[in-house]
């Protein structure tokens, strides 16, 4: 697997992190209570993961980049 390979495959898990936040969030105005605390941290967990997919297909992207720029 190549570097670029590697980076379509956090930028495909940061969209399907995306997703899954959509898909939660129009249940934040049904829920309550313990649920709503309980789905308030899944989708901030999903956030943190879907940051931290997209910080690295960038960097993973940005590598060869980088690389060009120290000769």
């Amino acid at each position: 697997m190549t570097i670029d390979e590697l980076a379509r495959e956090y930028e495909k898990q940061y969209e399907i992190l995306n997703n899954k936040i959509k898909g939660l969030t129009p249940l934040l105005y049904v829920y309550t209570g313990q649920d709503l605390y309980l789905l308030r941290k899944k989708i901030k967990t999903y956030y943190n993961m879907a940051c931290e997919c997209r910080q690295t297909a960038l960097l993973l992207t940005a590598y060869y980049d980088e690389e060009d720029n120290y000769d």
